[in-house]
C-alpha cells in the first residue's frame, strides 16, 4: 500500500503515506482530547470485571436471569460501601477532631469551633462570606460533577456487563474475519481474568491490612488506630510504596504521644505487618497470573503520577496489565514468528 520510489537524487514518498501519517496525527490528537471520556470507559470496565464473576455464579448456580444477577450485584455492592461509610464515618471524625486538639494548634482549633457553630446558622455563614455565591456554586457545581461522574461510570459498567458475552464482536467493525474474532475473545477472556483478579486480591488486601493494622494498634495502645488503620488500608492501592507511606504518621504520633520506645514498637509492627504481607498475603490472594513485580509497580506509579497525577498513580497498575495482556495476545506470537 505504502510505496517510496527511489531515484538518484531524490526520494519520493507516495501520497498513501502522507494520508496515512496525517490519519494516526489526527487520530492521536481526537484520543488526546477525549481522554477524561477513555478514563470514564477505563475505570467502567475495571468496575465490570470485578463484578463480573458474582453475575456469573448467580447465573449459573442459582439460575438468575442475567439482566436481575447484575442488579443484585450492584445492590450488594451499594449495600456494602453504605455499611463501611455508616459505621467507620462517626468514629473517624470524632477521632481526628481528638488528633487536631492534640497538638495545641489554637488558630486551627478556633476555625473548627467556628465552623461547627456555623453549621447551626447556615444564614449567619452566608452573611459572614458575603459575596459567596460563587463558592456556593463552585461547591454545587463540584458535588454535582463528582455525583455524575460516578453515575456515568455505574451505567457504563451496567452496560458492559450485560454486553459482557458479546464485547468480542464489536471489532467486527474493522474485521470480521473468524481467527480475529477469536483473538478478541481470548483478550477479553484475558484481561477480565487478569485485571478482575487485580480488582479484587486488592480490596481484599486493603480489608486485611485495616483490621489487622487497626488491632495490632489497638493491642500496642497507640491512639488514633482507626484513622492510621484507614490510611494503611487506603495506601494499599499504592503496592510497595503504601504500606511504607502508612507507617511514616503511625511512627511519628507514637513518638509524639508515648516517647521513643513506643516508636520504635509502632515501627517494628509495621515491618512485621508488611512482611507479612509480603511474603504470605500477596503470594495466596494475587496468584502467578496477576503478580506484577514491585519494581514494575514503582515504575508504572511514578510514570503514572507524572503523567497523570493521583489518578495515573491509582489506574497506573491496571494499565500495565492491559498493556501485558496486549502483548501477550498479539505482539509475542508475531515477534516470535
Amino acid at each position: 500500500m505504502f510505496k517510496i520510489i527511489r531515484r538518484k537524487n531524490a526520494v519520493e514518498i507516495s501520497p498513501s503515506i502522507v494520508v496515512f501519517a496525517v490519519s494516526l496525527l489526527l487520530l492521536l490528537y481526537f484520543i488526546f482530547l477525549i481522554r477524561s471520556i477513555i478514563i470514564l470507559l477505563f475505570m467502567s470496565f475495571i468496575i465490570m470485571v470485578a463484578l463480573n464473576p458474582l453475575v456469573r455464579r448467580m447465573e449459573g448456580k442459582l439460575r438468575f436471569p442475567r439482566l436481575l444477577s447484575i442488579v443484585i450485584a450492584y445492590v450488594l455492592l451499594f449495600i456494602a460501601i453504605s455499611s463501611v461509610l455508616a459505621l467507620l464515618v462517626p468514629p473517624l471524625a470524632t477521632e481526628l477532631y481528638g488528633f487536631v486538639k492534640t497538638f495545641q494548634l489554637p488558630w486551627l482549633q478556633d476555625q473548627l469551633s467556628n465552623f461547627t457553630l456555623n453549621l447551626n446558622e447556615v444564614g449567619n455563614l452566608i452573611d459572614r462570606f458575603g459575596s459567596s455565591a460563587n463558592t456556593l456554586y463552585s461547591i454545587v457545581s463540584s458535588t454535582f460533577s463528582g455525583v455524575f461522574t460516578v453515575f456515568t461510570i455505574m451505567v457504563m459498567s451496567f452496560y458492559l456487563m450485560l454486553d459482557r458475552r458479546n464485547l468480542h464482536l464489536r471489532i467486527a467493525w474493522f474485521t470480521q474475519r473468524k481467527e480475529h474474532l477469536e483473538q478478541a475473545k481470548d483478550f477479553i477472556d484475558s484481561l477480565e481474568y487478569q485485571l478482575g483478579g487485580w480488582v479484587r486480591g486488592q480490596i481484599i488486601l486493603m480489608l486485611v491490612i485495616g483490621i489487622l493494622t487497626y488491632i495490632g494498634l489497638l493491642l500496642l495502645g497507640l491512639p488514633y488506630a482507626l484513622p492510621l488503620a484507614l490510611l494503611a488500608a487506603s495506601l494499599e492501592i499504592l503496592p510497595n510504596l503504601g504500606p511504607t507511606l502508612a507507617a511514616v504518621p503511625a511512627v511519628v504520633i507514637a513518638y509524639i504521644t508515648a516517647g521513643p520506645l513506643m516508636g520504635l514498637f509502632t515501627l517494628l509492627f509495621y515491618i512485621l505487618v508488611q512482611q507479612f504481607e509480603n511474603n504470605l498475603l500477596v503470594p495466596k490472594i494475587m496468584k502467578d497470573n496477576v503478580d506484577v513485580s514491585p519494581l514494575i509497580s514503582i515504575v508504572s506509579i511514578l510514570i503514572g503520577l507524572k503523567l497523570a497525577g493521583v489518578i495515573g498513580a491509582l489506574l497506573a497498575i491496571p494499565i500495565y496489565i492491559i498493556l501485558r495482556t496486549i502483548y501477550s495476545t498479539w505482539v509475542k506470537d508475531h515477534l516470535i514468528d
